[in-house]
């Protein structure tokens, strides 16, 4: 997950901690490589590659047969097939709709996975970044999201990816943890016998088992 550096985890930590002083309410941040597998996609490239491999092979000036015409198409194939999970630029073969669904799923999963739902008053706030698709989802539990809406969430989404575009990663998750940080403290105050019910730190998320 190399758009956040150790040190940029620890400040977002430190910002969580910071917005979280002043309200009862919680606010998780995660972030994940990628929110599915896309197998699909990793099948259509290695087709492609073993298209693009067989072409070539095809026209060199050599005597070609059929035996090294299948072995060529063998060989590309897995080569490409073993590459492109590791490979960012795959994401250009999967539709954006596909994404977008994709890293809300994987959002929600992880909303409840964290424990954002058990918050004594349903104010927690999850904020889920994907590296792969490029994809930031804000998530209110219905406390807050009821007295926010959808708009307030794009604007703390839009934050991060413009930091993101800017290469101010870390400077645009710390901007959207204060933006909610001020928002729960408005409609949802420190009280004095309140409790972090959740860890402050940066959650990473590895794929599960049977991700798509």
């Amino acid at each position: 997950m190399g758009i956040l550096t150790e040190q940029d985890k620890q400040a977002i930590a430190e910002e969580i901690k910071k917005a979280e002083s002043g309200t009862s309410g919680e606010i998780v941040f995660a972030i994940a490589d990628s929110s599915a597998r896309y197998h699909h996609a990793t099948l259509q490239a290695a087709l492609l590659g073993m298209i693009l491999g067989t072409a070539v092979y095809l026209a060199l000036p050599v005597e070609h047969a059929i035996g090294m015409v299948l072995w060529t198409q063998l060989v590309f194939f897995t080569l490409v097939y073993a590459l492109v999970p590791h490979l960012s630029w795959r994401r250009i073969m999967i539709p954006p709709t596909e994404l977008d669904a994709r890293v809300r799923e994987a959002a929600f999963v992880e909303f409840y996975s964290s424990g954002l739902y058990r918050t004594a008053e349903s104010n927690g706030v999850l904020i889920y970044l994907s590296v792969l698709e490029r994809r930031v989802v804000v998530l209110g539990d219905k406390g807050i999201h009821e007295r926010m809406g959808d708009r307030h969430w794009d604007d703390v989404r839009d934050r991060i990816i413009l930091g993101i575009h800017q290469g101010r990663a870390r400077e645009g998750v710390i901007e959207s943890i204060a933006i909610c940080g001020k928002a729960l403290a408005e409609h949802f105050p420190h009280r004095p016998d309140d409790v972090n019910e959740l860890p402050d730190g940066v959650i990473e998320r590895k794929l599960r088992p049977d991700a798509p």
